[in-house]
C-alpha cells in the first residue's frame, strides 16, 4: 500500500475539482482548452527544471512511496503532479472569479514590492540554487503578469490555495508519515521549513500557478474578443 501513497495524495487533491468541473453555475469545463494551453506551456518549463534538479540532487523521491514507473528520471507520479495541482489551482481561480465580487484593492504595489524582494533575496542567496532560481524567475514573472493577469484575483486565489497546499505538500514532505515522499537537500535551499515544507515550495507553487494563469487568462480574453468580432 505504501508504494501508492503519492498517487493517493494526488487523487485526494483531485476529487472535489473534478466533481465540480461540470457544475451548472461554474461551467469550468467550457474553459478547459484555455487551461490546457497554460498547462502545456508550464509543463515544458517545469518538467525540464524538475528533471535537472532531481539529477543534481536538489531534491529526490523515496522509492517506498512510488509505484515504480518513471520517465527521464522522474517518477510517473511527478508528471501527474504537474497536471493535477495546476488543474486544482486554476479550478479554484475560476471559482473565485465566478463567485467573488469585484474588488477595489490595487495589487500593483504589492506585486512590485514582492518582485523586488524576491530578486534581492535570489541574488543574496545565489549559491542556493533552489532559492535563487525560484526567487529570481518568479520576480521577473510577477512583473510580466502585471500587464496580463488580474493580480488581485490571483493573490486572493493563492491565499485560499495555501490551505490545501500545506496539507498536500506537508504529506509529501513527511508530515504524518514515517518517511518523506519528496526529500530536499538543504545545501540548495535556505533550510527554513513551514512544518516539513521548504519555504521555497510556496514560491515555486506560486510561480507554477502564475505561469498557467498567465496563458489561461490571456486565452480567455482572446476567445472573448473573437466571440464579439
Amino acid at each position: 500500500m505504501d508504494k501508492y501513497l503519492y498517487l493517493l495524495i494526488l487523487g485526494f487533491a483531485f476529487i472535489v475539482p473534478i466533481i465540480y468541473t461540470f457544475h451548472n453555475k461554474l461551467k469550468f469545463h467550457k474553459n478547459f482548452s484555455s487551461f490546457l494551453l497554460g498547462f502545456l506551456l508550464m509543463f515544458f518549463v517545469f518538467i525540464p527544471w524538475d528533471i535537472w534538479f532531481t539529477d543534481l540532487g536538489v531534491w529526490g523521491f523515496s522509492e517506498r512511496y512510488l509505484s515504480g514507473f518513471s520517465l527521464f528520471g522522474l517518477p510517473i507520479e511527478e508528471y501527474m503532479f504537474f497536471f493535477i495541482i495546476p488543474y486544482v489551482c486554476i479550478f479554484t481561480y475560476h471559482v473565485v472569479y465566478t463567485l467573488s465580487k469585484p474588488s477595489k484593492f490595487s495589487s500593483i504595489k504589492l506585486t512590485y514590492f514582492l518582485s523586488i524582494l524576491l530578486f534581492v533575496l535570489g541574488v543574496v542567496f545565489l549559491q542556493k540554487w533552489y532559492t535563487s532560481i525560484t526567487f529570481i524567475s518568479l520576480s521577473v514573472l510577477l512583473l510580466i503578469c502585471t500587464r496580463f493577469v488580474n493580480m488581485t484575483l490571483f493573490y486572493k486565489t493563492f491565499m485560499i490555495i495555501l490551505i490545501p497546499f500545506c496539507v498536500v505538500n506537508g504529506l509529501l514532505t513527511g508530515s504524518y508519515i514515517e518517511d518523506q515522499v519528496v526529500w530536499y537537500n538543504n545545501d540548495y535551499n535556505l533550510g527554513i521549513r513551514l512544518g516539513t515544507i521548504p519555504i521555497e515550495d510556496v514560491f515555486y507553487g506560486m510561480e507554477m500557478l502564475l505561469l498557467v494563469s498567465l496563458f489561461y487568462q490571456s486565452n480567455l480574453r482572446l476567445k472573448s474578443y473573437n466571440e464579439t468580432v
